[in-house]
């Protein structure tokens, strides 16, 4: 199988040390013609579909900005996206059964595909999901990504905490909402095991909100749910397959799979069912 690797410079497991040796060598023991292309963030959407025409596979090397990136280039082609974590999380390939380059080589060279959706908001792609206010403002205060700058960023933005006045409309119904936080979920997440989402083809939004208006009721709430394991009351979930969200503001920080874009109200959510092809560890 001739395959295109697209690796991000930025990606956490890059900076701290070169894995294109490491990719490569797994590769050739594959049995993969792989050619390693070494990416900015900026160009990954147009450099994916650029390689779509010519590789029987395009790889994301990276972490899951990385991989939000390369499936824009790849949505509605029928290009397969494998994916190589080397970011910090790395949620969507955990989701499809990848957890590490050997892993992640051998379900590429394996061949297994599965169409899965994708999410968008006003025409963005993203595969995990997509929030406004906290997540975004910690993101932004951020300078590095070390654990001390994300725990000072996160610190403030709490002590600020920012609430928001939102209407959302759903099919046949609008509500309201005065909440620090609201996620999009490209199909619903579980709590157990924490943060996964038990399919990736359900064809839904799953739209969360927080019912609360003060910083300890919210960090009593989180704690609350990771000892009980269960959705918390103060959460409200909407499954649609679109959505609009109005913000009292112009435009609005959004985060989309961790990377933070201005974006002008409304939001327009909707999915793209099965619009996409991948290369997992499927059983």
């Amino acid at each position: 199988m001739k395959v295109a690797i697209l690796l991000n410079p930025h990606a956490s497991r890059a900076r701290e040390g070169d894995p294109s040796r490491e990719i490569l060598a797994a590769c050739r023991e594959a049995g993969l013609d792989a050619r390693l292309h070494v990416c900015d963030a900026a160009q990954l959407t147009t450099f994916a579909r650029s390689l779509a025409s010519t590789a029987h596979a395009v790889i994301a090397a990276g972490g899951d900005g990385t991989v939000s990136a390369v499936a824009a280039g790849l949505v509605g082609s029928g290009v397969p996206l494998g994916v190589i974590p080397l970011g910090t999380r790395n949620h969507f390939a955990r989701d499809i059964g990848v957890t590490d380059v050997a892993t992640a080589i051998a379900a590429i060279a394996r061949g297994r595909t599965r169409r899965i959706d994708v999410a968008e908001v006003n025409g963005h792609t993203f595969v995990n999901n997509s929030s406004i206010g906290l997540y975004p403002e910690m993101v932004s205060e951020r300078r590095q990504l070390k654990w001390l700058a994300v725990a000072r960023a996160s610190l403030r933005t709490l002590l600020k905490f920012p609430l928001m006045n939102v209407a959302v409309k759903l099919a046949g119904d609008v509500f309201s909402a005065r909440t620090p936080f609201v996620m999009v979920g490209n199909n619903p997440y579980a709590l157990e095991p924490l943060g996964s989402r038990p399919r990736l083809d359900g064809g839904k939004l799953a739209i969360y909100t927080m019912r609360v208006t003060r910083r300890f009721s919210m960090l009593r709430m989180l704690a609350r749910a990771l000892v009980r394991r269960k959705r918390p009351v103060e959460v409200e979930e909407h499954d649609v397959e679109r959505a609009d969200i109005v913000i009292g503001k112009r435009s609005v920080k959004v985060a989309l799979d961790g990377e933070v874009r201005r974006l002008r109200s409304p939001l327009t959510y909707r999915t793209r069912p099965r619009a996409l092809v991948v290369l997992g560890a499927f059983t």
